[in-house]
């Protein structure tokens, strides 16, 4: 879990990842509480595989992301159809990713601000 929304606490993706990599264990990170709050670079990461989803950054409900290098190939969990490069079958939510990719837009285009105010909410919580 990249960050917390019970506590806070980001964790060191990158290092655990890196730890990962020396293993040669394949690393994946839920980064719902994430994604459209803190800054998220799956590259700067080097993470295998990543998950974030829509309504965290008022998007719609129901449509999430599963980011998977290239070259990982995990096992389908749903056979069928020749969806996601034969990962999965089923229909495309073409509105739900239009509404994500908008919302995914807006929350990067507002990241700077809103890392602030999350900043300075939890600097007075910690006071308290």
């Amino acid at each position: 879990m990249t960050a917390n929304n019970e506590i806070g606490t980001i964790q060191p993706i990158k290092e655990l990842a890196a730890i990962a990599k020396k293993h040669k264990i394949l690393f994946h990170t839920d980064a719902v509480q994430a994604v459209g709050s803190i800054p998220v670079n799956v590259k700067d990461l080097n993470v295998d595989m990543l998950s974030f989803s829509a309504h965290k950054f008022y998007g719609p409900k129901g449509i999430g992301v599963l980011y998977i290098r290239n070259g990982v190939r995990p096992e389908r969990l749903i056979c069928g159809g020749h969806q996601e490069r034969t990962r999965r079958g089923g229909t495309t939510n073409v509105p739900g990713v239009v509404g994500m990719a908008k919302a995914l837009e807006i929350a990067v285009k507002e990241l700077d601000d809103n890392y602030k105010h999350i900043k300075i909410c939890v600097i007075i919580l910690s006071k308290e």
